[in-house]
């Protein structure tokens, strides 16, 4: 198998938008909506999956005709060479895991990454406990065609300004804040399920196509059943609660100007410190399109 000395541009795909892996998926049918308001402006709100799923990739009619409709997209972040340089420099560390894991998850952390996922042994030391845990969260890249992906060049290729509404240096803090125990407890729980991930993956881009609720929440219960609620507790709070609010705010002069698109991870959307009831409360008319 050919090696790979350390190829960021493959790791940074799960290293952020598969941060919230560990959450429930939303519990919607509706991924798409139609954000409005009484002086006729009209924007998009778009819930993404992070997957190479192809199917994923064939865009509903709503969604093309959007893209030909709207001026700029906003996206959590826009994967240009500044970001992937910055997180490349965010993802090492000068002290080598072996240092940090115990040797027994240690050595299976070093199989895993090396036999599927083309790394070598001195690039998996030099990664960070948390850019491990969420490397080993999401089955190897093979395409590297992922759904949130694909539709930031597909709005690039339309004509579309693509802003970011988050910078690469805050969910690097968002991901660092953990304290290392729980970077620690995440690895071993990646690494436990592991053999599962592939399977879990087919079967929540399953339930997201056919918009089956019951048992996307049952999947979802399943992915946590293995966490410490502190952990949960600040995955939710920090990682969707605060960052919804943050991005709303980075968004709102868009909003108003009308033609935006929003696209961002599906749990970012639903629940009470979703975007759909944050947009809501701010006095839009959001409906659900599909």
């Amino acid at each position: 198998m050919h090696r790979h000395p350390f190829d960021h541009r493959r790791l940074w795909i799960s290293a952020f938008a598969l941060a919230l892996a560990f959450l429930p998926v939303a519990v919607s049918a509706e991924v798409f909506w139609s954000v409005t308001d009484d002086n006729g402006r009209r924007n998009w709100l778009l819930g993404t999956m992070h997957s190479e799923d192809p199917r994923l990739l064939e865009w509903p009619k709503p969604l093309v005709e959007a893209l030909g409709k709207a001026d700029r997209i906003a996206l959590e972040l826009v994967p240009d060479g500044r970001m992937l340089e910055r997180l490349q420099q965010a993802m090492v560390s000068e002290r080598s895991l072996d240092d940090v894991l115990d040797p027994e998850l240690h050595r299976q952390v070093v199989t895993i990454l090396t036999d599927k996922y083309g790394l070598t042994r001195s690039a998996v030391n030099r990664l960070k406990p948390w850019a491990v845990a969420l490397t080993l969260a999401t089955p190897p890249p093979e395409t590297g065609m992922y759904m949130d992906l694909m539709i930031s060049y597909r709005a690039q290729g339309a004509g579309l300004d693509v802003m970011a509404l988050e910078t690469v240096d805050e969910q690097i803090d968002f991901l660092a804040g953990l304290p290392l125990e729980d970077q620690l407890s995440l690895i071993r729980e990646t690494v436990d399920d592991h053999d599962d991930h592939a399977a879990v993956f087919e079967q929540l881009v399953a339930a997201y196509l056919d918009g089956d609720l019951e048992r996307l929440d049952r999947l979802a219960e399943e992915q946590m059943a293995g966490l410490d609620g502190r952990i949960v507790r600040y995955f939710n709070e920090q990682g969707l609660a605060a960052r919804n609010r943050r991005m709303l705010e980075r968004a709102e002069s868009w909003l108003e100007a009308g033609g935006l698109i929003i696209a961002v991870g599906a749990l970012h959307l639903h629940g009470e410190d979703g975007l759909v009831e944050l947009l809501r409360e701010r006095g839009w008319q959001v409906e659900g399109i599909y």
